[in-house]
């Protein structure tokens, strides 16, 4: 316990009085760290649970939308079917009507039809709502065609193409025509405007960060997208789009992927209408869709460096603080002059060591310094040589005693050293040597001045058990 008083007596450099509140401040800018990183990742989390919930959300509206559509679709070739049975039965009057109907149907731009025709088992459009459609042939097309091969028995539904007749792009949704024997014998189609097929997606979508679209699963062609349309028609699309790919293996589901154009990580949800080889996405750009995360994030990253500043400004104020206590401690130590301790620290430093002494056994030694003809030496040189003489004094006796010693200014021209685990004969043997220092240092820079001390002795437990006793012991001694 006497050891940093004995070093403050040196002229050491005391323990640094920033490390204590510079280790609160790093630990408590860890804990708020850690606890700002928890927190923003379990909102990151939730931001992107929500966009996905928000995805599956949009994309059972679009599946609605959609499917509303192709049903009213199935419904018109339920009507051209129904037409080949009547005019097998050449029932003229239920023809007329069923042709009106589905006229009606398209004229009033209905689900987005843009027109409606039949052809034969050669590919000829032997009806039709457009005008000189009939005799056309569309043999070549790819709708018509998979059906007359046999390739496809069921819906057929086409990449946006642009009609010969009515110059627009339409989505093609064929189906076969049989006869009463089921035997085909034409091709139903009916012709979708793909930009508003587009717009029924994206009435429910709010925000630019949601896209609806339909692919089909054959080539992943974009049919319909609730934004942008008119830049995708008769754009290529590859058919490995990972929604593609995943809607071929399971009905509806979750995906996430980098844009193949703009590299933007996006998410999404899918879903595949149940009697459709489609499939319909709600896609967001996920930098966008979690904006709001992205902002509490900036602000709670903000607020975390104000508070680690503010940690920070108050540990420094803490430690200059601590470092001025500390500093006034050690100048109330020591002696101005000397820089070796006073006369009051040594006493209390001295009470602890001996009672260390008496607690552990080990014996302890006390020395007391008195400079011989002090006062001639003021006298015939001045008080500004007796200052140094002092000075230097103190300094060869802090270099003669142990790092664990005590060393102080008793008073005057006397110094005191108490010497731990130290006996008698030891302590008379570093007395001399201590003499014998001072003498060779020849302190006080003055020509011809040659300085001496004279040394008492006294040593614990054999001359006393206490400072006072202790002292009285080396002051006789000093004079005998």
């Amino acid at each position: 316990m006497a050891k940093p008083i004995a070093l403050a007596a040196r002229r050491r450099t005391p323990s640094p009085a920033f490390l204590p509140p510079l280790l609160l401040w790093a630990l408590f800018s860890v804990v708020l760290g850690a606890g700002v990183a928890a927190y923003l990742h379990r909102a990151s989390a939730a931001a992107t649970e929500g966009a996905y919930a928000r995805a599956e959300a949009v994309a059972a509206m679009a599946e609605h939308a959609l499917l509303r559509t192709f049903e009213a679709v199935q419904g018109v070739h339920d009507l051209l079917q129904l037409r080949q049975g009547l005019l097998e039965a050449e029932e003229t009057p239920g023809t007329h009507a069923i042709q009106t109907h589905i006229k009606d149907t398209v004229a009033g731009g209905r689900f987005g039809m843009i027109q409606v025709g039949v052809t034969d088992r050669q590919g000829i459009v032997t009806w039709g709502t457009g005008e000189n459609v009939v005799g056309a042939s569309v043999a070549d097309r790819e709708h018509v065609r998979a059906h007359l091969d046999g390739a496809v028995d069921g819906l057929f539904v086409s990449h946006p193409l642009v009609g010969r007749a009515t110059g627009r792009w339409g989505i093609q949704v064929t189906r076969p025509v049989r006869d009463l024997w089921g035997r085909l014998v034409g091709v139903g189609i009916v012709s979708l405007d793909p930009m508003a097929l587009s717009r029924g997606l994206g009435r429910d979508l709010n925000g630019a960060a949601q896209i609806a679209l339909v692919h089909t699963l054959r080539d992943g062609a974009v049919l319909a997208r609730s934004r942008d349309m008119e830049a995708w028609l008769g754009r290529q699309v590859s058919p490995d789009h990972p929604v593609v790919v995943a809607a071929r293996l399971a009905s509806s589901g979750r995906v996430a992927y980098r844009g193949a154009t703009d590299g933007r990580e996006v998410i999404g949800a899918y879903r595949v209408p149940e009697g459709l080889p489609l499939v319909v996405t709600a896609c967001f750009d996920l930098s966008v869709a979690r904006a709001q995360f992205h902002w509490t994030a900036a602000s709670m990253a903000g607020a975390a460096a104000a508070a680690m500043l503010l940690g920070l400004q108050v540990a420094l104020s803490w430690g200059r603080g601590r470092r001025l206590r500390q500093h006034l401690q050690v100048e109330a130590a020591r002696d101005p002059l000397t820089g070796l301790l006073n006369r009051r620290a040594l006493q209390a430093q001295a009470a602890r060591l001996l009672a260390e002494a008496r607690a552990s056994g080990q014996p302890l030694a006390l020395l007391l310094l008195d400079l011989d003809h002090f006062k001639t030496i003021n006298d015939a040189h001045g008080h500004a040589a007796g200052d140094a003489v002092l000075r230097e004094v103190a300094e060869v006796l802090g270099r003669e005693i142990r790092h664990d010693d005590l060393a102080c200014r008793w008073g005057g021209e006397e110094m005191m050293a108490v010497l731990r685990n130290c006996d008698l004969a030891r302590a008379e043997e570093r007395a001399g040597r201590l003499r014998a220092a001072i003498t060779a240092a020849r302190p006080g820079g003055v020509p011809g001045l040659r300085v001496t001390v004279s040394i008492g002795v006294a040593a614990f437990p054999d001359h006393g058990a206490s400072l006072e006793e202790l002292t009285k012991r080396a002051d006789t001694a000093l004079y005998n």
